[in-house]
């Protein structure tokens, strides 16, 4: 009787389940003969307007492994919060030297999760050149558990991506395109306001009692004098961990007051001049003063005008160049819902 190891069937397994949940981020690359430390490759793809893929630039390569229930128990993972794995030091400088990185996936069946790690950079940041001259067969390689692959890790490998592909198509600093890549709707949104006839404003929370901020960037027609929320239209919203500078943030974007600032204010018993009302107030870049209300002390509510600065007309020239050689696509729909982005050290993948 024919019989397959325990090994091999469990490979079988994660390898197919591996495949059901790429399938739809790309386009499957395989080697005939398992002879250079990859398993399997990702021809990554993109989403269409029309509901049509588009095939990007980029090949990702992956190394897999498993770990066994057996081997790793969910309760041991929820402990140290890694998994520990034993590679040869041979395989790991091949990896270092490699002109694309290799992601190095384990899944874990206790918790039925894939992990990733980008072994390049991992071998970077632990042993850097040290890595060609180390004199041992094998050592460990950590991998974080927060270190998910899934939605959130492919759509950051897609970033990389895209970033890569327009810093060439344009000939232009990385640093500009990635930039770009994260905010192209706000920047082209912004830029097109004279022609659409509207303008754009901020509303910035500033939490008292959570560890984020909240900014939302905001659109209205043109003309109207009431500061009423009813005509803002969010066109941007963004979470942070640890809370936002908005100058800093968004460097393409001029920050000005929309009200003249007038703050009632009065004189205490030390002589010193008071707000009447509770808040803050802060000075943007260009020396206007805005003041924040403060609400039952769950945060400050900032709102301010916003527009293009000469660097985000450099920005929105790079975004109309990628959409006229038909490597981005732009919303022109008004009605379609506005971008959102979060930021914070859980929504963090080592790839």
């Amino acid at each position: 009787m024919l019989v397959i190891g325990q090994n091999d069937d469990f490979e079988q397994q994660y390898m197919a389940k591996f495949e059901r949940l790429a399938a739809k981020y790309g386009v499957f690359v395989k080697y005939e003969r398992d002879r250079a430390a990859r398993d399997i490759g990702l021809h990554l793809t993109k989403d269409s307007k029309s509901g049509k893929k588009n095939v990007t630039n980029s090949l990702v390569w992956f190394q897999m492994k498993g770990v066994m229930a057996s081997s790793v128990s969910r309760k041991e993972i929820e402990r140290t919060k890694e998994v520990r794995l034993s590679l040869q030091v041979e395989h790991l400088r091949h990896w270092f030297l490699d002109k694309e990185p290799t992601q190095l996936v384990v899944y874990v069946e206790s918790i039925d999760e894939f992990l990733v790690l980008n072994l390049q950079d991992y071998i970077s940041r632990t042993w850097g050149r040290s890595i060609l001259t180390l004199d041992q067969k094998s050592t460990t390689v950590v991998v974080p558990a927060y270190s998910v692959l899934d939605e959130q890790a492919f759509s950051i490998l897609l970033r990389y991506a895209d970033i890569a592909q327009w810093t060439r198509a344009l000939d232009a600093d990385y640093d500009d395109i990635r930039l770009v890549r994260r905010a192209f709707d706000t920047i082209y949104t912004i830029g097109t306001a004279e022609r659409r006839n509207v303008e754009h404003g901020i509303s910035w929370r500033k939490w008292i009692s959570k560890t984020r901020d909240e900014l939302r960037v905001l659109e209205r027609p043109t003309g109207l004098d009431d500061m009423a929320d009813e005509n803002w239209r969010v066109i941007h919203e963004h979470w942070q961990h640890g809370g936002i500078d908005p100058e800093e943030s968004y460097p393409f974007l001029e920050l000005f007051a929309i009200e003249e600032y007038d703050p009632l204010t009065f004189t205490n018993r030390w002589g010193e001049e008071e707000l009447v009302e509770d808040g803050m107030t802060i000075t943007l870049l260009n020396r206007d003063k805005i003041f924040g209300e403060n609400f039952a002390n769950e945060y400050y509510e900032f709102l301010f005008g916003a527009r293009l600065n000469d660097y985000g007309h450099k920005l929105f020239g790079y975004v109309m160049v990628l959409q006229k050689i038909g490597l981005l696509e732009l919303n022109d729909d008004p009605s379609k819902e506005g971008s959102f982005i979060s930021i914070a050290p859980w929504h963090s993948r080592l790839v």
